[in-house]
């Protein structure tokens, strides 16, 4: 066994000390090869882990920097969100503002339409209980219109109509505008607030007068004297109205 141990190391050694072609895949031989020096090599690696450590701190650094800068980037953008939602609140508050203006001054034309409807119902009322004038033949639009250009003076007077077609022509008239606004008012959630007959209520109501009374309960309305108006679930415009207590 020993010999043949010696026979393997001896041919080990004949095969390094001879010369062996080199493959053809390596190529030519280098015309030159610089010895190997162990020191440059621990030199280069050394210098490679330096390297490796300077790189690793550069690395962590630009990391915390990225964080830093998300960081802010993340709390600029609340600031952000918070600045414009602050924003959109104010924008709708000076538009709801506004609005509620121009729904207040056409509540004030809705008022003077009801008054004047009570006004032609009164005079409808006044006229039913007068006799009536003894009318005059109407003449027709071209004996007026011959009369106008011949300046002879008309003898047209109220009489030679109804006056009673007049204030109902006019009464109509009113009311449709009336109904027509206080219907674009409804399609805006303006409505009117109940009151009459009503318990007061001081969240809609303001009573502007109490009248004593022996057919109504305590703190009824008895009477409204402006009308009120919810817009959605807000208190447009308080409803002034004469409150009932029981007499003594």
């Amino acid at each position: 066994m020993t010999n043949d141990k010696e026979a393997l190391f001896a041919q080990f050694l004949d095969y390094l000390q001879s010369e062996q072609a080199s493959p053809e895949y390596l190529g030519e031989p280098p015309e030159s090869a610089n010895p190997f020096d162990p020191y440059q090599m621990v030199a280069e690696w050394t210098a490679l882990r330096h390297e490796l450590k300077q790189q690793g701190k550069l690395l962590r650094s630009t990391q915390d920097t990225l964080v830093q800068a998300l960081e802010v980037s993340r709390l600029d953008q609340e600031k952000l969100e918070i600045n414009l939602e602050a924003t959109q609140k104010q924008t709708i508050a000076q538009f709801e503002q506004q609005q509620e203006k121009l729904l207040k001054e056409l509540l004030g034309i809705v008022d003077a339409l009801d008054q004047a409807c009570s006004y032609w119902q009164e005079e409808l009322e006044i006229l039913a209980v007068t006799p009536n004038p003894q009318p005059i033949a109407q003449k027709s639009f071209w004996e007026k219109l011959g009369e106008w250009f011949s300046g002879k003076k008309s003898q047209s007077t109220f009489s030679e109509t109804s006056l009673r077609e007049i204030f109902t022509s006019n009464q109509q008239g009113v009311e449709l505008i009336r109904r027509s606004l206080l219907e674009i008012l409804r399609q805006r959630r303006v409505i009117p607030i109940v009151a009459e007959g009503k318990l007061f209520d001081a969240q809609t109501m303001y009573a502007v007068g109490r009248e004593a009374k022996t057919d109504v309960a305590e703190s009824t309305v008895i009477k409204e004297v402006v009308r009120g108006y919810l817009w959605g679930d807000k208190v447009l415009r308080e409803a002034q109205v004469i409150v009932g207590t029981l007499a003594d």
